[in-house]
């Protein structure tokens, strides 16, 4: 457990499980927080959820199995959207993941449901400290320029859909800056990356019009629906 220096109650709950090992202290964000945590990770394979986010029974076991077969670098799950106002569920198989589909379309990322061989992690280069939103996609594009994942067709996370998530539409401007960074480095073409920026552009109106209708009473806090990223 990685925390940023909380002043809430994580800090107690945390002492309540002494079997748990964990780190409270200021950090320069989440790729450094997520590098404290590899550092610290005494075994062979990795996955991290962030605290709003919660696994899906069983998922450990099915991990477990599938790393039984060395040849297995990281794999990836399916994630279900979990609406926090009214516990409704939405969840569709994960999109297979290519070092080439990721630069098509990052937004097929699914990092919940990720766990990763921690020598590969290391391999690779961990994670980007200078990226605040991004970073996961900056490091699954390191790790498929090496070996592809192995595609798990079971839900192994929930998403929890709330109004002050990370990813939300107040985030979108910097995601948006930070895919087109990163899409830049690795020789992607300006049409493509134009057409990226374009489509958060778009999402980032159609939520701002939801949050006004919302806000308005014409439509639910969940009419979301699988809407909450694009």
């Amino acid at each position: 457990m990685i925390d940023g220096g909380s002043t809430d109650s994580t800090i107690s709950i945390l002492e309540r499980y002494p079997h748990l090992k964990w780190v409270s202290e200021p950090d320069r964000g989440q790729a450094d927080a997520l590098n404290k945590g590899l550092r610290m990770a005494t075994g062979d394979v990795v996955g991290w959820v962030n605290s709003d986010d919660f696994y899906a029974p069983g998922a450990f076991a099915h991990v477990r199995d599938v790393f039984r077969d060395e040849s297995v670098g990281w794999a990836i799950g399916d994630v279900a959207n979990f609406y926090n106002g009214s516990g409704i569920e939405s969840y569709s198989h994960s999109a297979t993941v290519t070092y080439h589909s990721l630069l098509q379309n990052p937004d097929i990322l699914r990092q919940q449901a990720a766990f990763f061989r921690a020598g590969l992690l290391r391999t690779a280069g961990a994670w980007d400290a200078s990226l605040q939103m991004v970073m996961d996609l900056d490091l699954w594009l390191r790790l498929a320029r090496i070996t592809a994942p192995r595609m798990m067709q079971e839900k192994m996370a929930y998403w929890r859909i709330h109004p002050e998530q990370k990813s939300g539409s107040k985030m979108n401007k910097l995601q948006s800056g930070e895919i087109d960074r990163v899409l830049r480095q690795h020789g992607v073409s300006p049409a493509h990356r134009h057409r990226q920026l374009g489509k958060k552009r778009w999402w980032r109106l159609k939520s701002t019009v939801k949050q006004c209708l919302v806000s308005m009473g014409i439509l639910d806090v969940d009419f979301k629906n699988g809407e909450c990223s694009p």
